[in-house]
């Protein structure tokens, strides 16, 4: 999927894909994929489709924060990062903060990403 747009596979991908949760009287379903941040199945979190996404995991201590490198995108076992911030909360959030910024990651995401992160 590499060559093709992030706008052309969501089509593809959105309705039918392995990590997707229907159930009965919900309208939006919900995605099970790694990199979403809020586990909503839409274009703007999903982590499949596009070039650059962020994930964050529970870490034995901590927050481990997973992004993928756009350069890398063709080689999978390349393509994802993982660091693990081992902080207090309040500076583990700065941190974060500052790897979305200072990697010029996606700003639409910041705020999902530290409500996630503060859950956790």
């Amino acid at each position: 999927m590499a060559d093709s747009s992030s706008h052309l596979n969501w089509l593809i991908i959105r309705d039918h894909n392995a990590f997707l949760l229907k159930r009965r009287n919900i309208r939006k379903p919900f995605s099970t994929e790694p990199n979403n941040l809020t586990n909503l199945s839409s274009y703007r979190y999903s982590g499949l489709v596009h070039k650059k996404s962020l994930g964050i995991v529970p870490a034995d201590k901590g927050i481990s924060v997973v992004y993928k490198r756009p350069k890398y995108q063709t080689k999978p076992a390349k393509a994802t990062v993982k660091v693990t911030l081992k902080h207090k909360p309040r500076r583990a959030l700065k941190k974060l903060k500052n790897i979305i910024n200072g990697n010029r990651y996606r700003r639409d995401l910041r705020q999902a990403a530290l409500r996630r992160a503060s859950a956790l």
